[in-house]
Formats: structure tokens, C-alpha cells, sequence
């Protein structure tokens, strides 16, 4: 019962702010349109150069393709605080998103175009074993030794750690992680040896995936997210697959992340262009549903990007 208000009472307040009938987003929130590979993004986010967990060598920084979504970038920065967690080992390289404003960057990217890819650099250790920072892509074979010559390898316990909060990530929900097959067996390896759950290493086994279709990747990993609820409802398509889409979102329901359930719950409402169905509900809504979201401020209320990235709870 009390997450039916707490639905309910979170419509309302997307009513109230002016989105029940999900005209043009004007709040800075971001929105990814298209294709991965022919699409643009509208308001996104730069990513910081440089964070808690996370930095980006000048080489990328030159390109300028800095930005992605509000969930993307969500995803990059905490996973990066994570993997760094008690300021311990290198943090998380990142090179290339998208451009400002999206759109192609055949110069590149194929893909890269609506805000949801970004290109991380393997963890690497050096010759010494020694984990490292490292500034720039290096190839590495079948066995995870740089064709370089230079000794470095790529840091599979650390990247099993990187791919398992990836798919597991609160922030977005993770599509691909594309990756050179033979690195992501031994990370997968890792992983059974090391004891991990069955479950887990399957749901890791869907999202690493070499592409057919471009450079193997072995020299970087490319995460690519799903589009989000509201996004979709915009005009955001995904290519490929949903398990991994659908995997989370059951998840959600069984665990009761239903700000989650909200963002389902916008998305129908406009497909099917059915403001009155959002009014209908904020008529039902009793007063008593409003503490279930009393913690965000006024201002916070007046965003639906902010909203429906309210920190999740469990109204039980």
C-alpha cells in the first residue's frame, strides 16, 4: 500500500510540475535520441576532467568529446569513487563520450552519437606487476600482454571488479561492455575462480561482447547504456538485445526501487499519449503519500530529470 502512494504521490508532483503531459523538456535535464550510432543528445552533461575516481588523459580532453547523459555520467563518477574506494589504487581512465550536442564523429567513432557510450582504459600493471595510471590506449593479446613490448598486462582482478559493478551499477543500466574476446574470458575465468555467483558471472558473460562490426577492442573497454525510461519515450532506441534490460528491471520491482517504477510508468504514459491517465492518478493520490518524497526540495520538485533520479528508496 504505501508504494502505491508513493507512486501516486510522485505523479502528482510530475503533474504539478508541468510534465503531465510530457511537452518539451526545458530543465536541463538530458535526453538522447536515436541510435548509438545515428542519433544526437540534447542538454547533456560535461563530464569533469578529472574526480574522485575518475581522470581523463589530455588526449581525450583534446577531442572535446566530453559529454553524455545524466545516467551516463551518474554511472562514470560513481563507479569511479567505488573502484577508488579509501583512495586505494589507480583510478578509472576515461577517453572519449560524445560530442556537444552529440551527432556523428566518424573521425573516432561509428557509434558515440546520442550521449550513451563512453570508452574506458584497461587496468594495467606494469612490468613489476605493479598496478598503474595509465594515459594512453595500449594493445594487448590474447594472453593480456601488450603487443608493445613495453611488460604491461592488463589488471584482470581489477577489471572483473570494473565489469561486475558495471552491470550491477544502480546508477544506469549497463547494455554492452564491448571488449576483445579472449581478455574477457580471462576475466571471466577470474571471476569462477575467485568464487563469485553463478548469476552474476552469466549476467557479466551477456553484457561482454566483442563487436563484429569495428576494432576488437583490445585495447579499451566501450560501455554502452540503455536508453532510460523517459529518453525512450522521446525518441531513444536501443540496438541489440534487452535481457539485460529486462534481468534489472525485474530486479526493481522485486526489490521496491520504485522511483524506477515511476520513470515505467512516464514512459507508457507517453507512448500512448495519455495525460489523463497521470491525472487520474493525482485525483486518487491521499494526502498522506506526500512524506514519501517530503526529503526533496522544493526546487528539486520543480525537475523531472531530478526526480526521477531521487535517491532510491524502499517504501515498506
Amino acid at each position: 500500500m504505501h508504494s502505491c502512494f508513493a507512486v501516486r504521490a510522485l505523479l502528482a508532483l510530475l503533474a504539478l510540475a508541468g510534465c503531465a503531459e510530457l511537452g518539451v523538456i526545458s530543465d536541463g535535464t538530458s535526453l538522447s535520441v536515436g541510435r548509438p550510432s545515428r542519433g544526437y543528445l540534447v542538454d547533456g552533461q560535461r563530464l569533469a576532467d578529472h574526480g574522485e575516481g575518475h581522470t581523463t588523459p589530455a588526449t581525450w580532453r583534446e577531442r572535446g568529446n566530453r559529454y553524455g547523459t545524466d545516467e551516463l555520467l551518474d554511472l562514470i563518477t560513481a563507479v569511479g569513487r567505488r573502484m577508488t574506494r579509501g583512495g586505494k589504487g589507480p583510478r578509472l581512465v576515461v577517453a572519449d563520450l560524445s560530442a556537444n550536442g552529440g551527432g556523428a564523429a566518424h573521425r573516432w567513432h561509428r557509434s558515440h552519437q546520442s550521449g550513451r557510450d563512453v570508452d574506458l582504459v584497461f587496468y594495467m600493471r606494469d612490468a613489476r606487476g605493479k598496478p598503474v595510471e595509465s594515459d594512453t590506449m595500449r594493445r594487448f593479446d590474447r594472453h593480456g600482454k601488450a603487443r608493445d613490448g613495453s611488460g604491461y598486462t592488463v589488471d584482470v582482478p581489477r577489471m572483473w571488479a570494473l565489469v561486475k559493478d558495471l552491470v550491477t551499477a544502480p546508477e544506469a543500466r549497463v547494455q554492452w561492455v564491448f571488449i576483445y574476446e579472449p581478455i574477457a574470458q580471462q576475466i571471466l575465468e577470474h571471476a569462477l575462480a575467485e568464487g563469485e555467483p553463478d548469476e552474476l558471472i552469466a549476467r557479466a558473460r551477456l553484457a561482454l561482447k566483442q563487436p563484429g562490426d569495428s576494432a576488437p577492442h583490445d585495447d579499451h573497454v566501450h560501455v554502452r547504456v540503455y536508453c532510460s525510461p523517459l529518453d525512450r519515450a522521446y525518441g531513444c532506441r536501443d540496438i541489440g538485445p534487452m535481457e539485460m534490460w529486462l534481468e534489472r528491471e525485474a530486479e526493481v520491482e522485486r526489490d521496491g526501487d520504485y522511483p524506477a517504477i515511476v520513470a515505467a510508468l512516464v514512459e507508457s504514459a507517453a507512448q500512448a499519449g495519455a495525460a489523463e491517465v497521470m491525472t487520474a492518478e493525482v485525483a486518487a493520490a491521499p494526502v498522506e503519500a506526500v512524506p514519501a518524497v517530503a526529503t526533496a526540495s522544493s526546487r528539486d520538485l520543480t525537475s523531472l530529470g531530478r526526480l526521477l533520479r531521487m535517491p532510491l528508496r524502499r517504501w515498506r
